[in-house]
């Protein structure tokens, strides 16, 4: 009976983390670090003061943990996504547009969160920019798979051109409201997959 017991408190400690990572990430993102406070978070996770600081002893610790969480969350949808929309290493990468395109058109964007957190942190040596830095480097990662697969000539920059790209469209989506990057990514990257 103790081992179930353990097992049902180890799952309910698990759901209550989740459930302030999740409403912190929402607040964080649509407001920002700086402009969202420990009271709001613990108000829209609906647990207790103690409860959260169980979990999260300071806010520099949960800003961390959502920034993690979120990397995680992101990437795997990104690839998810990309894999229901194609089957050919090519047609992966083309396809990953279409997955942008989707998140810039969505009510729910509001920017890229690490893009977002980078600039709000603004100190390269703060843990938050190493998750961004890892998490850009693990779609770069994906796509330069995808064209080393696809013969595309020399993968390497190839991967570096996309996540530039990449970059370019999701700014232009956020600052500008332009869905169009994603369209000029695919044609820009048409051209760079030929090898022109």
């Amino acid at each position: 009976m103790s081992g179930e017991t353990n097992q049902y408190t180890q799952q309910n400690r698990s759901q209550l983390y989740d459930k302030i990572l999740i409403a912190a990430a929402e607040l964080f993102y649509c407001n920002g670090f700086s402009q969202v406070s420990i009271n709001e978070v613990i108000a829209n996770s609906k647990v207790s003061r103690r409860t959260f600081y169980r979990y999260f002893p300071s806010k520099d610790e949960l800003i961390v943990e959502v920034m993690r969480f979120q990397a995680k969350q992101w990437l795997k949808y990104f690839e998810e996504e990309v894999s229901k929309r194609a089957s050919s290493p090519r047609e992966m990468i083309l396809s990953s547009l279409d997955v942008l395109l989707e998140w810039y058109e969505s009510p729910e964007f509001h920017g890229c969160p690490f893009i977002k957190a980078a600039l709000e942190i603004a100190d390269i040596s703060h843990p938050v920019n190493q998750i961004v830095v890892m998490a850009r480097q693990s779609v770069r990662t994906y796509i330069f798979k995808l064209a080393l697969e696809a013969n595309i000539p020399k993968p390497e920059i190839f991967s570096h051109q996309y996540l530039l790209l990449m970059g370019g469209s999701i700014l232009m989506a956020s600052i500008e409201g332009n869905t169009m990057g994603a369209e000029y990514t695919r044609e820009t990257l048409s051209a760079f997959m030929d090898g022109s």
